[in-house]
């Protein structure tokens, strides 16, 4: 396999170590994996808006304080180039208990995510993430195809 493509398979590899950071409510491993720059950004599925990376790490501590967060993709496309990946996901997002358990406390909300990743020092890190909550059409579509999947949503 050309070394191009695990390239960018890697940063699909990013975004999976960052669903997973929030499973365990670790802040601290979450933003390991942005990109050292004043640029970056995050724009929560509530709509609040984090500029730079204290901003980012404020906000995500607050929200794990009070609970996981739990992620699964539903649909994911990916585009990308020799130096930035752009992958959009509709995802399933749920809230679990703190201490890292895994157990949803909250029903699931689907949400659009645009993840923005710059090849930074030899590994792919978040430069601007972006998530937004569906519109009831396009929740009522994927409701279908959620419950069409054999292994549910987990």
């Amino acid at each position: 396999m050309p070394r191009f493509v695990r390239l960018f398979d890697a940063a699909t590899d990013t975004i999976t170590a960052f669903y997973d950071a929030l499973r365990r409510g670790q802040t601290d491993q979450a933003m390991l994996l942005w990109a050292n720059e004043d640029f970056v950004s995050y724009i929560r599925p509530d709509g609040m808006r984090l500029a730079g990376l204290e901003q980012i790490r404020q906000g995500l501590a607050e929200q794990l304080s009070q609970s996981v967060i739990l992620i699964e993709p539903v649909e994911t496309a990916e585009y990308d180039t020799v130096g930035t990946v752009v992958h959009t996901a509709t995802e399933a997002l749920r809230s679990g208990t703190s201490g890292g358990e895994s157990a949803p406390t909250a029903p699931t909300r689907l949400i659009h995510t645009t993840y923005v990743l710059v090849h930074d020092g030899g590994d792919w890190r978040f430069a601007h993430i972006h998530s937004s909550p569906l519109p009831q059409p396009a929740i009522e579509q994927f409701g279908s195809l959620m419950r069409s999947r054999p292994d549910g949503l987990h």
